[in-house]
């Protein structure tokens, strides 16, 4: 399933991208094992727009694309999803679970279309948080031509360090636009088109006490961070960080 390789991740080939929003949650128990859950709307309406900017782009065309074209690339992508794809339950844990690091359980997998707008729900055991790091949700194949990067782990660079009465968090900003920077056909105005909608929220659930964090806002037992395009050119976004006390 090469589409949910693409989109059940941290980063995403961002051509295929659309309206996205990410949330991502981690429950910790006092032991450090828990539950991660990866949550992922994407409105895919936005793909038939890119697709016709692009085509207009590559063509020589400047300005919006037309009613007409947006509407062609749209019946394209909606045939594509009904020729290819199977979202059972079932289905994802066949592509997800073989790769799984030690330690980690999928719980549930879950995939809800309403024509273009597709809602994906993952929920992960694992017996320590540090096994997330391990976590890959497929690999780069030798055929992708979506022409931008995929990011397959998202908790690469999550680093959770147990100092015995303290559990630190961190976690750099997520920059979807970074690497797209370097691919030389797409211009600082596709660019901002192509991560319209952007938004990432990372929570982190636990019962320890919080002693420093730099959260957007605390809820209860959780903290939560909220990253956008605009949050993150500007220069305001800091990461992830918390200093919990056991």
């Amino acid at each position: 399933m090469r589409y949910l390789r693409g989109i059940l991740i941290a980063g995403i080939a961002w051509l295929a991208a659309g309206c996205m929003q990410f949330e991502y949650g981690i429950t910790l128990e006092d032991d450090l094992s828990g539950t991660a859950d990866l949550d992922v709307e994407v409105d895919l309406e936005r793909v038939a727009y890119m697709s016709a900017y692009i085509q207009n782009a590559f063509a020589g065309e400047s300005g919006e694309p037309t009613a007409e074209q947006i509407e062609a690339a749209r019946e394209e992508v909606l045939q594509e999803f009904h020729n290819e794809e199977d979202f059972s339950e079932e289905a994802l844990r066949e592509e997800i679970e073989p790769d799984l690091p030690e330690g980690v359980t999928l719980v549930s997998a879950m995939v809800v279309r309403d024509e273009l707008l597709t809602t994906i729900n993952m929920k992960l055991a694992f017996e320590h948080v540090d096994q997330l790091k391990d976590l890959k949700l497929g690999e780069e194949e030798e055929d992708d031509d979506e022409g931008g990067p995929i990011q397959t782990e998202p908790f690469d660079d999550l680093e959770i360090i147990d100092e015995g009465d303290y559990v630190i968090i961190r976690m750099d900003p997520i920059d979807p636009s970074e690497e797209m920077e370097d691919i030389p056909w797409v211009s600082d105005e596709m660019l901002v088109k192509l991560v319209e909608g952007f938004g990432v929220t990372f929570k982190v659930t636990s019962s320890f006490d919080v002693e420093e964090h730099n959260a957007t806002k605390k809820d209860g037992e959780t903290l939560i961070w909220k990253f956008n395009f605009e949050t993150l050119k500007s220069g305001e976004a800091q990461g992830i960080y918390a200093r919990l006390k056991r």
